[in-house]
């Protein structure tokens, strides 16, 4: 459908949700699940209004009657969010949107975005609604995080899982939807991990981009630096104390993840496959320097990295011993130079707000 083509990335998987719905098949009760910034909130506002016909309608899908839509900035979904009487600043609750008759047509769409923000008195009420829903009605829940819904909510959900979209197509949307310049949309792609919400918020701030841009260039340059390099390097980039800090880690560790990803590739025979066109004789000395199971193995350091700063590790201290592990041991990576990079353009993109989800 013409309407899911501004979905970078998703639109076959809308496209299977919405035929479900013109054959009455589909399920009341939908969880899109996937990382942080991957397009859910914007695939399941896209979906619901398909499912509404609210495109055309005046002042937007968002403005359309039967659609409710959780997409606010608080940091947690209390109770007064979702059960019926719970009115709060947000608007109408969810039990007392989903018990009025439709207004346009036959159904009603909710959408909650990031529902894995839900208290526990919260889930428990939304259970009610997912056990009973009233007629004619689709909830679609998103979550980075689905583990942290209660088991009773997924076993009745249809999980449907949006993976990260390839660079090439988030490249050309940025270009083409948003108006960014070809060198920054490549390399907005390229760090984004598949996400086109990230990729257009590096894309946005190019002192953002530049940071991340300069990350990945030290790492690049702490080859043949041995273990004063290495450390160095980690004092250098600590991202910082506190969920700032980590969510910086994260995102510096995909960074350093997606460069050993390319070299493994070019070590692989398979350089074709590599989105770091702008690295690559760093990324051929690599290829010629390391057995290409190094390589692998130090991809596999940095995914273990990742998994412990995402759970408690402090990210000074993962980067001292990742840094330590893979430049001031055997079979390090070799001295090599990073790209000259074309300064950062000032042009703004176009176009409406990623959602964060």
């Amino acid at each position: 459908m013409a309407a899911f083509e501004s979905v970078v990335g998703h639109a076959p998987i809308l496209t299977r949700l919405a035929a479900a719905a013109d054959r009455d098949e589909l399920t009341h009760a939908i969880l899109l699940s996937g990382p942080d910034s991957v397009g859910k909130t914007t695939a399941a506002s896209v979906l619901a209004a398909v499912l509404l016909a609210a495109e055309d309608w005046p002042g937007g899908p968002l403005a359309h009657p039967d659609l409710w839509l959780e997409d606010s900035d608080d940091e947690w979904l209390k109770i007064e969010r979702v059960r019926a009487g719970g009115r709060g600043e947000s608007g109408v609750s969810l039990q007392d949107f989903l018990a009025l008759r439709p207004y346009a047509g036959g159904r009603r769409v909710a959408v909650m975005a990031r529902a894995d923000r839900l208290t526990e008195p919260a889930a428990n009420s939304l259970l009610k609604t997912v056990e009973e829903p009233p007629e004619g009605t689709h909830l679609i829940l998103c979550a980075a995080h689905p583990e942290r819904l209660p088991a009773t909510i997924l076993s009745r959900c249809e999980i449907v899982t949006l993976a990260p979209v390839p660079v090439a197509a988030i490249a050309e949307w940025l270009r083409g939807v948003h108006g960014i310049e070809a060198e920054t949309a490549a390399t907005a792609a390229a760090l984004s991990a598949g996400r086109p919400g990230r990729a257009l918020h590096l894309a946005a701030d190019e002192s953002v981009l530049r940071a991340e841009v300069d990350a990945l260039d030290r790492f690049v340059s702490i080859g043949g630096t041995g273990t004063v390099g290495a450390l160095r390097a980690a004092t250098a980039l600590n991202p910082g104390a506190g969920v700032e800090g980590r969510e910086r880690a994260l995102m510096i560790l995909a960074a350093w993840a997606s460069f050993v990803r390319d070299a493994s590739c070019f070590a692989a025979g398979a350089p074709e496959l590599a989105i770091w066109s702008s690295y690559r004789p760093a990324l051929e000395r690599w290829a010629e320097a390391l057995p290409a199971g190094r390589i692998v193995d130090i991809l596999g350091r940095l995914t273990e990295a990742a998994d412990a700063v995402a759970i408690n590790a402090q990210p000074r201290l993962a980067f001292e011993a990742l840094l330590l592990d893979i430049f001031a041991g055997p079979n390090s990576p070799p001295a090599v130079q990073p790209p000259a990079h074309a300064p950062a353009p000032t042009a703004r993109p176009r176009g409406r707000r990623a959602r964060g989800s």
